[in-house]
């Protein structure tokens, strides 16, 4: 094995152009603990995606996000994410390290939100997912608000 430390910038392009057969760092390295949307998570194991960086290839995988995207509720987008993550852990596509490191703090009548965005607010193709999903419990803003 060879360790290679690297500034930013130079780990950003390395990691771009796939120069690598594998790659450790503390972001790209797992998923436990990350704060993301979890359809961002879908979209990272994406064949071809750009922060693909495992550079994982498995088309039953990459059925999880059309299946997501294409749900009627909330039971059945967790039971894809269920079987996405299950199918994660089985496929030992990254070897995930706790390192939870964000907080997100919303409005108590805000509903609907359960942390999706973290820092990954720029993916737009989801924004419009979730944001179909959030509502403001009226009740509950007058009742904090007197």
């Amino acid at each position: 094995m060879e360790i290679r430390t690297m500034d930013s910038a130079a780990l950003a392009t390395y990691q771009t152009n796939r120069e690598y057969d594998q790659i450790v760092d503390g972001t790209s390295g797992g998923t436990l603990g990350m704060v993301n949307e979890p359809l961002y998570h879908l979209q990272r194991f994406q064949t071809g995606f750009k922060v693909n960086f495992p550079m994982v290839n498995d088309p039953v995988f990459d059925a999880f996000l059309p299946k997501a995207i294409a749900t009627q509720n909330i039971d059945e987008l967790k039971q894809v994410l269920r079987d996405a993550n299950e199918r994660v852990a089985r496929q030992h596509y990254v070897i995930s390290l706790v390192q939870p490191r964000l907080f997100g703090v919303t409005q108590p009548w805000l509903k609907g939100y359960s942390g999706q965005f973290g820092a990954q607010v720029n993916h737009n193709q989801l924004l419009s997912f979730y944001l179909a999903r959030f509502w403001i419990d009226q009740n509950v803003k007058k009742s904090v608000r007197k």
